[in-house]
C-alpha cells in the first residue's frame, strides 16, 4: 500500500507542477504579446534557442531564475509577480 501512495502523492504533485508550469507560461506569453516580442527576438536577446523561449511560452518548461531576473528587469516586472503570479504585499 505504501509503494502505490508513493506513486499517486508523485502524480499529484506532477499535476501541481503542470499547474504552475502553465501559469507561468502565461504571463510570459501576455508580456511578450503586449511588448510586441518575438521568440526569436527574445531567443536572441537571451543568447538561448528560440525553441527553448517557445517551450517556456508554452510551459513544457521554465526559464532559469537568472532568466527570469532579466526579463523581469527588461519587461520592468516584479519579478515576485513573473514567477508566482502574485503581487509582493511591501
Amino acid at each position: 500500500m505504501s509503494e502505490n501512495t508513493g506513486h499517486i502523492s508523485h502524480l499529484e504533485r506532477s499535476v501541481e507542477d503542470n499547474r504552475l508550469r502553465r501559469a507561468l507560461a502565461a504571463r510570459l506569453d501576455r508580456t511578450f504579446k503586449r511588448a510586441g516580442v518575438s521568440s526569436a527576438q527574445a531567443a536572441k536577446w537571451l543568447g538561448v534557442s528560440e525553441d527553448d523561449v517557445q517551450y517556456w511560452r508554452r510551459g513544457i518548461t521554465v526559464p532559469p531564475l537568472n532568466v527570469c531576473t532579466r526579463l523581469a528587469a527588461a519587461f520592468n516586472l516584479d519579478i515576485h509577480w513573473l514567477c508566482t503570479g502574485q503581487a509582493q504585499i511591501a
